[in-house]
C-alpha cells in the first residue's frame, strides 16, 4: 500500500493519497485546489486517481475535488448527510471502496460538521482484519478535536454539534483498535481547533491517553 501526506503550511492543512500498488488505483483525501502535486505523484508512480473524498465541507480553504473530477474523471465522495450542488457518491457507516488489496471504509463522525466522515484504510494483504490507519479530517486532531461552534449561522448550534461530536469520538472512534494510526486534516496553527499538535501522525492509543476529548467524561 502506498500512503503519502501532503502539507500546506500556510493553512496547516493535510491531504493524503492512498494507492494499491498492484492495481495502481489511487484515492485522494481532502485535496487542496492546486491538484498538480497529486497528478505529478500519480504519474511518477504509475497510479490512476479514480476516487477523491472530502471528509467534510471545508470553510478554511478551497478543495480540489472538482479539479480532479474535471481533469481526470475522478469520482467524488462525501458523507451521506452532505448536500451539494454537484454529483457525488454518498458514504454512510460501513460504505466501502475497494482498490485491489486496499480497502477504504467510511464512518459517519458528525460534530465539527453534520456531514463529516472518517475514512479507515485497511491493507488487505498485510492485515485484513484491522484498519491500518484512519483519516479523521477535522473530527479528531492530534491533541484536540474539531470545533463544534462554527455553524450557528446556518442553523446548527454548538450544543447540538458538541453532542454529535461526543458520540462520534466516544462511541465510534475510541472503540477502534489502539494501534490504528491517526492522520488528521490539520496540524498546529489551524483555527479549526485550539491545541493541535505539530506531530504528523499518532496512534489511537496515544490519543486515548493524552487527548483531553477522549478521556472519560459525561
Amino acid at each position: 500500500m502506498f500512503l503519502q501526506r501532503y502539507y500546506l503550511e500556510c493553512l496547516s492543512q493535510a491531504s493524503y493519497m492512498i494507492a494499491d500498488e498492484e492495481s495502481r488505483v489511487a484515492a485522494v483525501i481532502d485535496p487542496r485546489r492546486d491538484v498538480e502535486i497529486y497528478l505529478e505523484d500519480a504519474r511518477e508512480h504509475g497510479f490512476e486517481i479514480k476516487h477523491v473524498m472530502l471528509t467534510h465541507f471545508h470553510a478554511d480553504f478551497v478543495a480540489g475535488h472538482i479539479e480532479l473530477r474535471d481533469q481526470i474523471g475522478a469520482q467524488i465522495y462525501l458523507g451521506a448527510r452532505a448536500e451539494a450542488e454537484f454529483p457525488f457518491t454518498p458514504l454512510g457507516d460501513g460504505s466501502r471502496i475497494e482498490m485491489g488489496q486496499v480497502r477504504l471504509e467510511a464512518i459517519e463522525t458528525p460534530g465539527h460538521t453534520p456531514e463529516a466522515i472518517t475514512l479507515l484504510v485497511t491493507d488487505l494483504k498485510t492485515d485484513p482484519k484491522h484498519p491500518y490507519a484512519m483519516f479523521t479530517g477535522d473530527t479528531l486532531f492530534l491533541g484536540d478535536v474539531g470545533r463544534p461552534d462554527l455553524l450557528a449561522s446556518v442553523g446548527h448550534t454548538e450544543t447540538e454539534l458538541a453532542e454529535m461530536l461526543y458520540d462520534s469520538l466516544h462511541r465510534k472512534l475510541a472503540a477502534l483498535p489502539g494501534q490504528t494510526l491517526v492522520y488528521p486534516g490539520h496540524g498546529a496553527g489551524s483555527m479549526c481547533g485550539k491545541a493541535l499538535s505539530d506531530e504528523v501522525v499518532s496512534t489511537l492509543e496515544e490519543q486515548r491517553r493524552y487527548n483531553y476529548a477522549l478521556q472519560a467524561m459525561s
